[in-house]
């Protein structure tokens, strides 16, 4: 199953509140945007951002009558967490130093900025995590995600497919401000390429947390993805990241199933197992 033995909250709320909920985060990203149109947003507005999004989804899961907490998994799944991600990682720098040793173009053997400098890797990385993974997660997945499913018909195949798909195609488009105001790109074929390679992404994420219903294990995957930890130095052609991107995304839903099937031997995911409470809306 996509989302075995995990269940889904009791949404009390119809289908406005995800509405709103969304189309605020748009008008205020739009607004930071707009007064820092830079690249990367100064610290001060990054903090802010990543708390006005915790807020707004607590808020939106109380309207909702969910506890905040029942959406977020035990501290002690930490350790199989990072477990997962670490192997993933490890896997793809041997690959990527077995490409290096190949000649392959874009992959040299040569120590990365990550390996010169881990302590302000490490300190990207966990800011990453903190201020946009985690809360990115938590409203993206943890709520709409789990909404939309539930709106769907509840925990059936169609219905989980169709929560992953629809909120991937919705992180894609949250995007877009920044594409817009901040980057100052217009409408044409690197745009298309740009949200579909946003939306690939969405459909990874999704499909992790479907498997494991772990906040924990979709935003250190979201944060190390926007941060990867190459030992090597690699730097991709960028007419080859789309490509790059499907193979890398494969492999981490790949890693995260294979995980799931082979650890849960009653079907629970080993990253979280959680008493089900679920039941389709309006029950």
């Amino acid at each position: 199953m996509l989302r075995p033995d995990t269940g889904l909250p009791r949404f009390k709320g119809g289908p406005l509140v995800p509405v709103v909920t969304y189309l605020l985060v748009l008008v205020v990203l739009s607004g930071l945007v707009t007064i820092s149109p830079r690249t990367s947003p100064p610290p001060i507005l990054g903090t802010l951002w990543g708390i006005f999004l915790v807020v707004l989804t607590v808020a939106a899961v109380r309207i909702e009558a969910v506890a905040p907490r029942s959406l977020l998994p035990p501290a002690r799944t930490l350790l199989p967490v990072v477990g997962v991600v670490a192997a993933f990682w490890g896997l793809y720098n041997l690959v990527a130093f077995a490409l290096a040793l190949g000649g392959v173009s874009g992959f040299e053997a040569t120590l990365s900025r990550t390996a010169a400098h881990p302590l302000l890797y490490l300190a990207a990385l966990f800011s990453s995590l903190l201020f946009t993974a985690v809360p990115e997660e938590f409203l993206f997945r943890a709520y709409l995600q789990q909404k939309c499913t539930a709106l769907a018909g509840g925990i059936t195949r169609c219905a989980v497919l169709s929560g992953i798909g629809l909120v991937a195609v919705l992180f894609a488009l949250f995007h877009l401000p920044r594409w817009f105001l901040a980057l100052g790109h217009g409408v044409g074929s690197a745009l298309a390429a740009e949200l579909l390679g946003l939306t690939l992404m969405g459909l990874t994420y999704g499909s992790v947390y479907a498997l494991t219903g772990n906040l924990w294990l979709v935003a250190l995957f979201h944060a190390s993805m926007n941060h990867p930890p190459f030992i090597i130095t690699v730097n991709i052609q960028s007419g080859l990241h789309l490509v790059a991107g499907v193979i890398e995304y494969a492999a981490i839903v790949s890693l995260v199933y294979l995980t799931v099937r082979v650890t849960g031997s009653d079907g629970t995911p080993i990253v979280w197992t959680r008493r089900d409470t679920s039941a389709p809306v309006g029950e």
